[in-house]
């Protein structure tokens, strides 16, 4: 696997540290974040497309 090297402030690696488990490693760390970001964004993208398409939903009670 390829790897490089990112500049980051020790506060920033601090923070980091708090987010992974004992057995990450910082790529793991940073895995983890992505994957909530994503998550939150498809949580986003699902809120608006509902609230978009209010009126095509049909109530439980009106089936």
């Amino acid at each position: 696997m390829s790897t490089t090297t990112i500049q980051i402030r020790k506060e920033v690696r601090d923070e980091l540290k708090k987010v992974g488990d004992m057995d990450d490693d910082y790529n793991s760390v940073i895995e983890k974040l992505l994957r909530e970001h994503n998550r939150n964004m498809l949580i986003e993208y699902s809120r608006k497309v509902v609230e978009e398409r209010k009126k095509d939903f049909v109530s439980l009670d009106e089936l």
